[in-house]
């Protein structure tokens, strides 16, 4: 690694991307936020990229390489996308690790999102925290395992193990959103626990398109009384 190692970064959700930077292990500038755009591949790979060029545009030199986190199922390794339930444009395959690659000639690596947080957390975040608080006050015991929970648009499950991401025979060993959802048998667990379940809770309830649901806050907002819309609704999206 360089003196001044450089990483464009992204942290892809099925509702908006964020790009950013870090140098040398920290944050640098401004993160930008874009829509994911994600029923349509060519303008979500498009948005994308127009991402990392404005990063690229606000830096003194050119990045030494590319590091994001991305849903499953994929192939990490290789940078091909698979058929993801949040970013519905990928599907059959799509090798986003080699296009971003021939288009910025960098080095471009791809991980699962909550894997990548399950191993942030137990290197440099909570569970380092947490030891370190353990000797503060004399005790001997130290924890060196993990699971990082991920909620947003869907549901991502994490887990570190001794320092080390677990990823199982093919990258998938913590996906949590698959798990067995025993209130709707014909669907994940994500159906009710992410972005996507408030939303679609509220739509039902009312009759309308999940995709022109509120957001979570706004739903918040409105079983609150403090925003139009149909209280009661809201009120039962929550319980």
């Amino acid at each position: 690694m360089s003196q001044n190692h450089t990483v464009l970064t992204l942290d892809a959700g099925g509702t908006n991307f964020n790009f950013s930077v870090i140098e040398n292990g920290s944050k640098i500038g401004n993160t930008i936020s874009k829509p994911s755009n994600s029923s349509n591949l060519d303008l979500c790979i498009q948005t994308i990229k127009s991402g990392f060029e404005e990063l690229i545009l606000a830096l003194p030199k050119k990045p030494d390489s590319i590091s994001f986190a991305f849903p499953g199922p994929a192939d990490y390794k290789n940078g091909i996308i698979g058929d993801l339930p949040n970013l519905q444009a990928f599907r059959g395959g799509v090798p986003l690790g080699p296009i971003l690659e021939n288009e910025f000639k960098i080095p471009v690596f791809i991980n699962n999102d909550g894997d990548l947080f399950a191993l942030g957390e137990a290197n440099y975040g909570f569970l380092r925290e947490l030891n370190s608080q353990l000797e503060k006050f004399g005790q001997s015991k130290r924890y060196k395992n993990l699971i990082g929970i991920t909620l947003g648009t869907g549901f991502g499950v994490g887990i570190s193990i001794n320092g080390t991401m677990l990823e199982g025979d093919n990258a998938a060993a913590a996906e949590g959103w698959l798990f067995r959802n025993k209130h709707y048998p014909y669907s994940s667990i994500e159906e009710s626990v992410s972005i996507k379940a408030i939303k679609r809770m509220y739509a039902e309830q009312i009759h309308i398109d999940p995709l022109t649901s509120p957001e979570p806050i706004d739903i918040f907002k409105i079983a609150q009384g403090e925003k139009e819309g149909i209280r009661e609704a809201a009120i039962e999206t929550f319980l």
